[in-house]
């Protein structure tokens, strides 16, 4: 009986937690998304690159703390731009695989 209660006990606690915590992920997913649409809002208005940089780095201010974010704005920056030299590439590949597809 003693062992039943222990059980029963165990798991009802073990529930409850696993609840706050998806709790707690799907505040912090409603966090991260809004805080995601800011950013797409602030490029929005940017015309040109240097722009971009600014206003990106005036989200980082706004909103690492919250975020909690282990990069620098210098590193999210250079990471983030260092893609596109990929893209660029793979756009080339799917235009050229294209114009094969039709030959």
């Amino acid at each position: 009986m003693q062992e039943e209660h222990i059980n029963r006990t165990r798991q009802a606690m073990l529930r409850h937690i696993e609840s706050v915590f998806q709790e707690i992920e799907e505040s912090t997913m409603i966090q991260h998304q809004e805080k995601y649409a800011m950013l797409e809002d602030t490029f929005e208005n940017a015309n040109d690159v240097d722009e971009l940089r600014m206003a990106f780095e005036q989200w980082y201010i706004d909103h690492a703390d919250d975020l909690q974010l282990e990069n620098s704005v210098d590193d999210l920056w250079t990471i983030g731009t260092s893609s596109i030299d990929d893209e660029e590439d793979y756009d080339e590949y799917e235009e050229e695989e294209e114009e094969e597809e039709l030959s």
